[in-house]
């Protein structure tokens, strides 16, 4: 039998520094292709130079930043066409190209990743797609809402109302739309019943996290640390939390780590504050105990499987933890208020008890990439049935 031939669109390529969402893709790409034909679309952006997974035909669409002036007129266009800025403008590339490079291929099922490409599905004709936003948009810009001040604000309101439309409408074309979770699949059902939901939970490559045996000390918390949820976790771990703990533990440590750390966390006193590195996996090695103390944002946290691959012993609050079957004292701690989290930092980098061997063997267990990509391709059948 011929293998599928599936054509994955994706905002970003699956090329090095791999780190959160290329992650996913990357290692989604490469179980992919040991069953599949895959051809992947995506725009390549001006860090990205290392080598694609093996397996995979990759087209690459350029992508630059918009100067200041461009970055104006592109927000006074989302205004005034009530949608997100990003979706236009990263929608572009594929648009243009699309049509020409269809007319002398041949796909089975199109995959769309992530949700700024929704606006891409005209160009798909007739072929079975489905989307993969993995996350509920809307509730991500809802966090940056809630960062915002002033004028900013108001601009991230607006934007709020339009990704809520933008999802609703542009999904539509779609046979699928995959979320990493039940509570994403459910919010993103309510802007509009008619979509055709299903939730897949993302993948960790334990064997790439394997803890290399190196002593472990301090608190560690790693993210894309321009994302408002995570710069307001970030926050409340140094501000409010830190401090709480070296009441207990005077000479405890906390290390912030990850892309493009913003004023406001590189003024912190008394944090070590690392960004941009090529390779996360040191820091997660080296920790005496991970945190993740999220307030807000949404999906599945990749941050903390990653963590729990790595043999950190974890802490996290109840909506770092949604999307997985965890259990407080079993694979992590979990704790909600300030206190509380502080108490449970204090007695895991006291006595770890065992939480790292519990944590790496359920991501091991129930966050394979082999199920994730077998999940995929059921998507798939359903969709060209359809």
């Amino acid at each position: 039998m011929a293998a599928v031939r599936i054509l994955l669109c994706a905002s970003e390529a699956p090329r090095a520094p791999l780190n959160g969402s290329r992650l996913v893709l990357s290692q989604l790409c490469a179980r992919l292709a040991e069953r599949a034909e895959v051809t992947v679309l995506a725009l390549r952006h001006p860090d990205q130079d290392g080598e694609p997974p093996a397996g995979i035909e990759l087209h690459e669409l350029a992508l630059s930043p918009p100067g200041r002036g461009r970055a104006w007129a592109l927000r006074g266009a989302a205004l005034t066409l009530q949608e997100p800025v990003e979706a236009r403008r990263l929608s572009a590339p594929f648009l243009r190209f699309l049509p020409e490079f269809l007319a002398t291929r041949s796909f089975d099922v199109a995959h769309v990743m992530l949700g700024t490409l929704a606006p891409i599905a005209p160009a798909l004709g007739d072929l079975p797609a489905v989307i993969a936003p993995l996350d509920a948009w809307h509730r991500n810009v809802h966090a940056e809402v809630a960062s915002a001040t002033g004028l900013e604000r108001v601009w991230r309101q607006s934007q709020e109302r339009a990704v809520r439309r933008f999802e609703a409408r542009a999904y539509r074309p779609y046979r699928r739309v995959v979320l990493v979770t039940d509570e994403d699949a459910h919010e993103v059902s309510r802007l509009d019943p008619s979509l055709r939901t299903a939730t897949i939970p993302n993948g960790v490559d334990a064997a790439h996290f394997a803890p290399d045996g190196r002593p472990r000390a301090g608190v560690v918390f790693t993210g894309a640390l321009d994302a408002p949820s995570n710069e307001q976790a970030a926050l409340r771990l140094a501000e409010r939390i830190m401090p709480l703990v070296r009441q207990s533990l005077p000479d405890a440590a906390l290390t912030l780590v990850g892309r493009s750390p913003g004023p406001r966390l590189r003024a912190l006193s008394g944090v070590s504050v690392i960004a941009d590195v090529p390779d996360l996996r040191p820091y997660l090695w080296g920790a005496g105990v991970y945190a993740c103390p999220m307030v807000s944002g949404t999906g599945i946290k990749n941050k903390l499987l990653e963590a729990m691959a790595a043999g950190a012993p974890a802490v996290a609050t109840p909506l770092a933890c949604q999307g997985l079957a965890v259990h407080d004292g079993a694979e992590l701690r979990i704790a909600d208020s300030d206190g509380d989290f502080a108490a449970a930092l204090v007695s895991v980098l006291r006595d770890p008890a065992g939480l790292a061997d519990a944590a790496r063997a359920y991501v091991t267990a129930r966050h394979d990439w082999d199920a994730v990509a077998a999940a995929y391709f059921a998507v798939y059948e359903h969709a060209v049935a359809a």
